[in-house]
């Protein structure tokens, strides 16, 4: 997929030229092959569980927040079924 992003030092930039750390609170324009979000915030997430960490715009954070929600649910209903067949 390709995404463009505009309003960050050097227009125009790709995903892989930005210092996302640096660039974290700034509103972007993204143009991407789903569409153009314009003012999309460039914001940082971490799980509580296991401290992983995600930068980039509110949107695709969404995605990682509903993924790793997701997953550690998994995880957790594993560990659950596991115990109650009599494992470890």
């Amino acid at each position: 997929m390709d995404i463009y992003l505009i309003g960050l030092e050097g227009a125009n930039s790709t995903m892989t030229d930005i210092n996302w750390k640096e660039e974290t609170g700034k509103m972007i324009d993204v143009i991407s092959t789903d569409g153009h979000y314009f003012r999309a915030e460039i914001v940082k997430v971490a799980c509580p569980a296991c401290g992983e960490e995600f930068i980039g715009t509110k949107r695709h954070a969404g995605g990682f927040v509903a993924g790793h929600r997701a997953f550690h649910e998994f995880e957790n209903d594993m560990d659950v079924m596991i115990t109650r067949m009599g494992g470890q």
